[in-house]
């Protein structure tokens, strides 16, 4: 697992824990029936059709190396958590470590490739936000988003110079 070595190490950790989850019979293989089985202990019932779909393409057997390769293909596009800081930084004028949620959101549904309003909302989810000690025009406490743990959450699994 040569290729593990220039990876974010707690983001490879989070990767093994969720092979782990999808490995049902824990025999170290994701099979089809495991992730029938995963889906069904989420509520969703996926037909055969449905599963033989998401294993097209995927190397066989599907331990945990394929997995985390196949994971770190899909992320591929995103960016080391340092661009991504660097990035919020644009919003964070007095270098806090937190950007105005409400602006964030409308700037990024309304310049560049611009998001849906549902597509923002549910970027900053799961965001870590904190209120005041400023007001917003409606007089309520403003919130604030701290870029630098939502730039970790989100960022691809390539080491940073930060870590």
């Amino acid at each position: 697992m040569d290729f593990l070595k220039d990876l974010n190490q707690p983001k490879v950790y989070e990767l093994k824990k969720a092979f782990c989850l999808f490995d049902l019979d824990g025999d170290g293989v994701i099979s089809e029936q495991d992730l029938k089985n995963t889906f069904l202990t989420l509520g969703v019932d996926k037909s055969e059709y449905d599963i033989d779909k998401m294993f097209e393409g995927v190397v066989q057997p599907l331990n945990l190396d394929v997995f985390l390769l196949l994971m770190l293909q899909r992320a591929n596009g995103l960016a080391p958590q340092d661009v991504m800081v660097g990035a919020f930084r644009m919003w964070d004028k007095a270098n806090t470590g937190f950007i105005d949620k409400e602006r964030f959101v409308h700037d990024i549904t309304t310049y560049g490739d611009r998001f849906t309003l549902a597509e923002a909302n549910e970027a900053v989810d799961d965001a870590v936000i904190t209120r005041g000690p400023q007001l917003n025009d409606e007089g309520q406490l403003l919130e604030k988003l701290d870029y630098m743990d939502f730039a970790e959450n989100i960022s691809g699994f390539q080491k940073t110079d930060h870590k």
